[in-house]
């Protein structure tokens, strides 16, 4: 949440779904709504048995949660989906075409006039162009406002926006993000993989998504072995990027700068996430910071080879002030993905954050001379 208004609709919003599941409104509300959600997912595969993989898990929770889904990957299937249901039985239809626009990953509508063999709902997901990589978590994410809503939709017809910002679409996302990479399946795949390589690694993540998530894009599947990985570890973005300062230089059509004067991108952190593990040092990867020029990061970016891995000490990544991010060692795999590089950054578990050292310091001089030294 990016002010105290969102923070304060986001809270807003788990009390009325913690109330209308009859959960406790209090403590950790998101918390104890995902962990709802996966025990009811955990009780439906205890009761109906364990699917093959998570696609098939996904496929049999919808037809419990009486909802079709259909994949629209072009103009030719929503024919097909208007043949079949046409708009003089389902009016609200007739807005599928327009309402499917490049903007949305999905509608989701409760039908009006279906035959007793049919789904009361039906959720119509957004496969067209860069959409079909978000299929497999559009699918989840419907599925998961069925069991929000306790089988009480609260509405007949909703299209759902790629860039989402609703608090009800924020924390419906954070219980697909879960439920997508169910720990009963995916944990012991992704254990038993890990525990072969020694490390988490791309080929790792490949393998464990081809097993258990196949319609799973690769970065979702990324996210979730690191977010399930027992040791530190980052999954770091890097692209070409401008300095703040730059950017607004650059907007300022008044500057009358030629070329010679126009600042010039530099290879800098995209988005960096750290499992918990990572998180608990308290080292970061800054968004924006730039990428050292003897970070193998920058190596995989400018090189002739797209993959490089090895080890490069945490000190080379300073942040503006001039100051290193920490102390101790990485061990980088890095791979470049057209304009970006992607990177999984393990940290050495004798690793500290620079705040660390700091405070460890300042610790011992307020504790010298005494019996019982402050500690951190």
């Amino acid at each position: 949440m990016r002010d105290a208004s969102e923070r304060l609709a986001y809270q807003r919003e788990l009390i009325a779904a913690a109330k209308r599941l009859g959960l406790p409104a209090r403590g950790d509300i998101e918390r104890s709504l995902i962990r709802h959600a996966t025990e009811t997912i955990r009780a439906w595969i205890a009761a109906h048995g364990k699917p093959k993989n998570l696609s098939d898990l996904l496929d049999k929770i919808a037809t419990s949660f009486s909802v079709e889904i259909v994949e629209i990957h072009s103009d030719g299937d929503i024919a097909a989906l208007l043949k079949r249901i046409p708009p003089t039985r389902e009016p609200v239809l007739a807005r599928l075409a327009a309402e499917l626009d490049d903007a949305t990953d999905a509608v989701i509508l409760q039908r009006q006039n279906r035959a007793d063999w049919e789904m009361p709902y039906l959720a119509v997901i957004n496969c067209r162009g860069w959409h079909r990589s978000r299929r497999y978590f559009s699918k989840w994410h419907e599925v998961i406002h069925l069991l929000l809503d306790g089988r009480q939709l609260r509405f007949a017809f909703r299209k759902r926006a790629a860039k989402r910002k609703h608090p009800e679409e924020v924390l419906v996302d954070k219980i697909a993000g879960e439920l997508a990479f169910h720990p009963d399946l995916f944990g012991p795949v992704f254990h038993a993989e890990l525990e072969a390589a020694g490390r988490l690694t791309f080929d790792v993540v490949e393998r464990v998504r081809a097993e258990i998530a196949p319609d799973a894009s690769r970065e979702s599947a990324l996210y979730a072995c690191v977010r399930h990985c027992p040791v530190p570890v980052f999954f770091l973005k890097a692209r070409l990027l401008y300095k703040n300062s730059e950017k607004r230089q650059l907007d300022d059509l008044l500057s009358g700068l030629d070329d010679v004067h126009l600042p010039q991108p530099k290879l800098r952190v995209l988005s960096s996430s750290p499992n918990d593990a990572a998180a608990q040092l308290g080292i970061r990867f800054h968004e924006n910071m730039q990428v050292p020029e003897s970070s193998l990061v920058s190596q995989a970016f400018n090189g002739s080879e797209d993959r490089v891995e090895g080890q490069e000490p945490l000190e080379i990544w300073q942040t503006s002030s001039g100051g290193p991010i920490g102390h101790g060692r990485l061990y980088l795999e890095a791979r470049r993905r057209g304009d970006e590089v992607w990177c999984l950054v393990h940290v050495n578990s004798e690793a500290t954050s620079t705040r660390t050292l700091t405070g460890r310091n300042l610790g011992r001089q307020a504790g010298a001379g005494t019996d019982n030294p402050i500690r951190f």
